[in-house]
């Protein structure tokens, strides 16, 4: 496939956001003290296979459970035109802080369009209402915005990319 054939036919982006249902913290320990024991045993200079396996399982089993402790939402991106729609239905209001859409409506209505969950409209508000806190909504709908909008990966290094002449 051609370079211009992949840029043609790109997938729209899809994520899973987590949110954390159960306690974390033994999921995480593990998973650290299984990542420090596999390290530990691949620098070795004799490496003991069995051990390696084992480590290997191990970590990959605290991983499982560490995976376990959230919930996990899918979320697909919508056609651009479609997103394009959406922004245009939730235009900024007069005299307020928004500058590209409603921040009010457009958020939700975003996850709303992007959820692939199976989820209905009053489960999110449900959701929305008794389960999820303020930083958590803004989080799970920026991460529907993200989709769309397409946004850079903050995990890449600065400089990643070739912008100069």
């Amino acid at each position: 496939m051609s370079t211009s054939d992949r840029l043609l036919n790109r997938p729209r982006l899809c994520a899973e956001h987590p949110i954390r249902i159960d306690d974390d913290t033994e999921a995480r320990q593990e998973v650290e003290q299984a990542r420090f024991t596999l390290a530990l045993l691949q620098t070795q200079s004799e490496v003991d296979e069995g051990a390696l396996k084992k480590a290997r399982a191990a970590l990959t089993r605290a991983q499982k459970k560490l995976r376990a402790c959230y919930e996990w939402i899918p979320l697909r991106a919508m056609e651009v035109d479609a997103f394009e729609a959406l922004v245009g239905q939730h235009k900024p209001r007069p005299d307020t802080a928004d500058k590209v859409w409603n921040d009010e409506t457009f958020p939700r209505a975003c996850l709303l369009a992007c959820d692939e969950s199976g989820r209905s409209e009053a489960d999110w508000e449900h959701i929305f209402k008794h389960v999820l806190n303020g930083p958590e909504q803004l989080e799970l709908c920026n991460t529907a915005i993200r989709i769309n909008a397409r946004t850079p990966d903050e995990s890449l290094p600065k400089g990643w990319a070739r912008t100069g002449p």
